[in-house]
Parts: structure tokens; C-alpha cells; sequence
């Protein structure tokens, strides 16, 4: 019964379990050595232990096997390489204890009788670990990897590492794919040197070749496995891929995100599944590689942008944190006032020392962290050496995340500051040339209109001498006209807009003036003026000013026969025109004038009205409606 335990014990073990007499060989191996090495335990008892040791292992472990027999009880675990019927080495973890017999009982006396153990499997484990170590190698190569010509270093771990983990290979490479136009192949390949070395590049065309077929393969994105191309090429790749990589009978060719990793061998069916499943994570990490050099390449990118944009001449950027400390300031801070970027970060306070006295309150709200909206401002900076320079600042939060922007939890404040000296002078000449030139022109106007009352005087003087009375009413004609120009350039020299003259108030004066000259034969009647129009340029004002003049003076000739009645002056606008109406409550126009006088008027007066209504694109009429009604419409440009 005990016998049958330790032999169902024993014969069930998922371990290789042995036993050795004094010289080494077999006498028991239990049923599990036909699944570690192919062997039945009938063909292995009676042969020594070194027929089935790796021969690189036979004189390591016949040391710990003549260790046993030197009086050392202590069990032995060892690690060694078994080969199998076929051929494959397979990794085992054996126990090696010996046997002694004495009175006392077993392992107990001197006589050794033999040695026995336990082997257990541990090849995948190993092979797990070895691959670990080529990962991480591998790994480590390619985040070293800044530029896509890097890949150099990357191969040569990845051949390092294939021939740590004895995968039967005669030649790797990579195929790096540059999808521009015309797309490229650029090859690194083991083939033709000691090292890694670039093969070539090739324009990827429509004819069939090397670069054609690979770059098919990575668009295709699966891998390819030739098993025999002497006796299976159906693609024809053999004279390809022999031009270079040399005589060969196997290939696999592996995409990953920007090319292909390609494997080559002499021997067919060189490639296991798990060799392919290795490749497959290689090319993993190969993609992991190139990724990462795209992003140092846009971060690099992303960087000049950015430099450039902060170290613009006449612009400073400032980065501060949520406590008012300068975490970044641009280098162009010591070329515009003296101060090295350094000196910000050592004082934080320096920003608002500097500042003008009398802009210290705009400073301060300017740097203000405490809120999170934008805020703009003007103000004055010193120079290092004492010197006042003009900026204009502009503050605005930043936010690492979109959730912080909308729970308001800022992680940084940037400044924009613009030196604005040199537009500040400017600005400065530019006002003072302006306030200069306003002075004069206002001291033009008003000379005109000095020289219109002399001339308008001159009038005057030389109507009173006058014993013809036609000739004085002629000249005081003359003088009404002068005046409505002359009080024109009055308005303007009084406003604070020399292009343009307030109509309405201009209207009333013109209106008052002429009331006043005519005297006493006007003091009976009434005026009234309503104007929508305000502002309107000289060169519309004057003619209607004019206009203005002779209708209402040409009313308080003709329109009344007592001294009583009412002239009205109105400007309306009418959206796409202005339309000025003189009318009075008098005797009214005579017949002949409505009935066609108005175009060829025999009067001056009318005759200068129909003249400065064509200088304005204008139309004129004229009604009867209780007195004498004037219309005239202009358009608006």
C-alpha cells in the first residue's frame, strides 16, 4: 500500500522526478520526462545524466553533483539547460539530494547509494524574463529616439536582443515609410555591415519592387510570414528581398505605425508563433518610438511657435502664479529696461516699483491676481538707468483644465505688455501738430470773416453816396450775401469742428441778421426757423446759406403789402435727401412766375437761387399756399 502511494504520488508529479546511482545514471525517471524531453523513462534508465545536459551545463552541474557525495546534507537547487529528443533546449529548476544508509536510517550514514531530485519546467518562465530584459532595453533605445534617423540604436537592441533570446535570424531591419508626396522608404538594415547601417531610400512608385511591396504591407497592416521562398514565392519577393538582405529561404515583415520591422533567415520555417507574437511587440514598441519622436517634433515646433511669439521685439510676456509670483518672463525684458529677467523672479514687487507714481493705481489693478477677468492699461515704466518708457498691458487667466475654468480655479495669470513709446510720442506730435493746425485754420476763418465784413462795409460806405436808389438796393443786396458767407466762417472759427458747421444755429442768426438790416419795415413780421439737419460741411452750407439769404430777403421785399405777417424757414430730412422750405403768409407769387419764371428767372436773386440749387444736384419749386412757398430738395451725397 505504501508502495502504491509513492508511486501514484510520484508517477502524478507534473515535475521531472529522478534518481541516480553513485556513477550518475538513471535507475528511475518518473513519466513526466516524456513531456519535458520526449523521452519514455524506459530509454532514459541506465544512461548518465550528462546525455541529456546542455553541454555548456555538464561540468557546472557535475560539480554540485560531486558536492552531494563530499558530505554536504544541505539540498541543492540549480538552474540548467536540458535538451530534448528533437534537439530543443528547454530550461529546468532542479533540486540535487543525495542518498546515504546507515543503522540510523536514511541520508543518516557515509555510504552514498545514489542521488535523487525534482526538475521542474521553467523555460517559458525564463524565456518571459528574457524577453522582459530585451523590452525594457529596447524601450529604453527608443526613448532615447529624438529624430525618425535615430533608429540606428533602436535596431541594434532589437538585434541584441534577438540574439539573447536565440531566435534563429540572419538579418533585421527597419523599413521606415515617409508618406509625403511621393511617398519614400528609407531602410536600416544589419545586411552588408557590423553594425546597423542605412541601406537606402527609395520613391515609392506604381512598379513593383521592394519599397512597393513593403510599403503594401504597411498599409495593409498585418503581418506577412514567408515560410519557404525557394519553394513558395507566389509575390515573386525572393530576388527583391535576396538584392538586400543576401541568400535567404525565410522573411517576416511586421508593420508598425510608420513602417515595417523586417526579419530574414536561411533557414525555412525558421519563425515560431511565439517568435512572430515577439516581432508583433517589438513593432509595438517601435510605434511607441516614432509617436513619441512626432510629438518632440510638434513640441518642438509647438515651442519656436511659441518663442517666437514671446520673444517678439517690443514685446514682453510675463507668467505669474495666483500668489503674484513671476514664474516666466521674456528675455526681451532686459533689452527695453534694463532688468534681467532674474531680477522678477528674485522680487516679486519689482513690476509695481518701477512704475510711475501717477500710475500706480493702474499698475496695481492691472496685477491684480485676486480676480479672473481680462483688464487692459497704459501706463509708465522706468528704466534701470532712471528714463520713463510708455507700455500697454494686458492681463488674462489661464486654466490647465476646462472643469478649473468653470469652478474659477486659476493656474496662472499671463501678461502681455507692448512698448508704446515711440506711438506715444508720436501720438503726442501728432496732437500738437493737430492742436497747431486747428489754430490756424481757426485764425483763417476768422480772417475771412474779417475781410467779408470790410468788404460788406466798403459796400456800405459807397451805397450811401449813392443818389440812385435801384443801385443802393443793389448793393445792399450785395452786403446780405456778403454777410451770410462771413457769418459761416464766424460759426466755424467759434466751433470745435472745422469741417463741419452747426446749419441750425447758423440758419437763425442768417435769419436774425437779415431782419435786422432791413429795419423798421420788418419789425412787424415774425420768423421762425426748424432745422432736423445739424452738422453739414462748408461746401453745403455756404449754398445754402446763400439760398437761405436771397428767399428771405426777397420775402421781406415783396411778400408783404402792410409790415405784419410770418416767414418760416424748416430743413427736413427725408432719408435720401434734404428739403429746405422758405414760406411766407404774404400776397403770393405772380402767375407768370409759377408758370415757368422759376427756370428763367429775370430777377438776381432768383436767377443765383436756381444756380446754387444746380451746385447742389438739387430740384426748386415754388407754390401758391396762403403766401409764397419755396421748396427745395437735395440729395444726401
Amino acid at each position: 500500500m505504501s508502495e502504491a502511494r509513492y508511486r501514484a504520488l510520484v508517477e502524478g508529479s507534473s515535475d521531472f522526478i529522478y534518481v541516480l546511482d553513485p556513477d550518475g545514471c538513471f535507475i528511475f525517471a518518473n513519466s513526466e520526462i516524456g513531456h519535458l524531453l520526449g523521452y519514455t523513462p524506459e530509454e532514459v534508465i541506465g544512461r548518465h545524466y550528462a546525455e541529456i545536459l546542455h553541454p555548456e551545463d555538464v561540468d557546472r552541474a557535475g560539480r554540485a553533483f560531486h558536492e552531494r557525495r563530499t558530505g554536504d546534507r544541505a539540498a541543492r537547487r540549480m538552474e540548467v539547460r536540458l535538451r530534448s529528443r528533437g534537439g530543443v533546449t528547454r530550461d529546468v529548476e532542479m533540486d540535487v539530494r543525495h542518498f546515504s544508509f546507515s543503522a540510523h536510517g536514511l541520508y543518516r550514514g557515509t555510504d552514498f547509494v545514489g542521488t535523487h531530485g525534482v526538475a521542474r519546467d521553467i523555460t517559458e518562465r525564463k524565456y518571459q524574463e528574457s524577453k522582459r530584459v530585451v523590452m525594457q532595453q529596447v524601450r529604453e533605445g527608443v526613448w532615447s529616439m529624438t529624430t525618425a534617423d535615430q533608429i540606428q540604436q533602436v535596431l541594434e537592441a532589437i538585434r541584441q536582443g534577438l540574439d539573447a533570446m536565440d531566435v534563429t535570424y540572419q538579418h533585421c531591419a527597419v523599413n521606415v515609410v515617409d508618406p509625403g508626396e511621393p511617398p519614400m522608404l528609407h531602410t536600416y538594415s544589419s545586411y552588408g555591415s557590423q553594425g546597423i547601417t542605412k541601406r537606402g531610400e527609395w520613391m515609392i512608385t506604381d512598379s513593383e519592387g521592394y519599397a512597393t511591396r513593403t510599403y503594401a504591407i504597411w498599409r495593409r497592416g498585418s503581418t506577412v510570414n514567408r515560410v519557404d521562398l525557394e519553394r513558395l514565392d507566389t509575390a515573386r519577393e525572393l530576388a527583391g528581398l535576396t538584392e538586400q538582405f543576401g541568400p535567404l529561404r525565410a522573411a517576416v515583415d511586421t508593420p508598425f505605425s510608420h513602417g515595417t520591422l523586417t526579419l530574414t533567415s536561411a533557414t525555412p520555417s525558421a519563425f515560431s508563433e511565439r517568435d512572430l507574437a515577439l516581432f508583433e511587440e517589438l513593432s509595438e514598441v517601435l510605434s511607441e518610438g516614432f509617436r513619441r519622436v512626432e510629438d518632440l517634433q510638434q513640441l518642438a515646433l509647438s515651442e519656436r511657435r511659441y518663442r517666437t511669439l514671446v520673444e517678439t521685439p517690443n514685446f514682453v510676456v510675463m507668467l505669474m502664479d495666483p500668489e503674484g509670483n513671476y514664474l516666466y518672463v521674456s528675455p526681451q525684458i532686459e533689452a527695453w529696461l534694463g532688468y534681467a529677467p532674474s531680477a522678477f523672479y528674485q522680487d516679486a514687487n519689482l513690476g509695481s516699483s518701477i512704475v510711475h507714481p501717477e500710475d500706480a493705481a493702474a499698475i496695481t489693478t492691472l496685477l491684480a491676481t485676486g480676480t479672473a477677468e481680462r483688464r487692459e492699461t497704459e501706463f509708465r515704466w522706468q528704466h534701470q538707468d532712471g528714463h520713463f518708457l510708455w507700455a500697454a498691458g494686458s492681463i488674462f487667466p489661464i486654466y490647465e483644465h476646462p472643469e478649473d475654468e468653470q469652478i474659477g480655479r486659476i493656474s496662472m495669470f499671463q501678461v502681455v505688455v507692448q512698448d508704446i513709446t515711440e506711438r506715444k510720442i508720436a501720438a503726442d506730435t501728432i496732437h500738437a501738430s493737430l492742436e497747431e493746425k486747428e489754430v490756424l485754420l481757426k485764425e483763417i476763418h476768422h480772417r475771412v470773416k474779417n475781410n467779408l465784413q470790410i468788404i460788406s462795409s466798403l459796400l456800405h460806405l459807397q451805397a450811401s453816396r449813392l443818389e440812385d436808389s435801384g443801385l443802393g438796393h443793389a448793393f445792399d443786396d450785395s452786403q446780405h450775401r456778403i454777410r451770410s458767407m462771413a457769418l459761416i466762417h464766424e460759426e466755424l472759427y467759434k466751433s470745435a469742428d472745422l469741417a463741419r458747421i452747426d446749419f441750425p444755429a447758423y440758419a437763425e442768426r442768417l435769419v436774425v441778421n437779415l431782419f435786422d438790416s432791413f429795419g423798421p419795415s420788418a419789425r412787424g413780421i415774425r420768423h421762425k426757423t426748424d432745422m432736423d439737419a445739424s452738422l453739414m460741411t462748408i461746401d453745403r452750407a455756404i449754398p445754402l446759406g446763400l439760398i437761405v439769404n436771397e428767399l428771405v430777403s426777397n420775402a421781406l421785399k415783396y411778400a408783404f403789402s402792410e409790415a405784419a405777417g410770418q416767414v418760416d424757414v424748416s430743413l427736413r430730412d427725408c432719408g435720401d435727401g434734404l428739403e429746405l422750405i422758405v414760406a411766407d403768409d404774404g400776397i403770393g407769387l405772380p402767375a407768370s412766375l409759377l408758370e415757368g419764371g422759376l427756370k428763367n428767372p429775370t430777377t438776381l436773386g432768383l436767377t443765383l437761387v436756381n444756380s446754387l440749387v444746380s451746385q447742389l444736384r438739387g430740384e426748386f419749386s415754388a407754390t401758391n399756399e396762403s403766401g409764397a412757398t419755396f421748396r427745395i430738395w437735395m440729395p444726401n451725397s
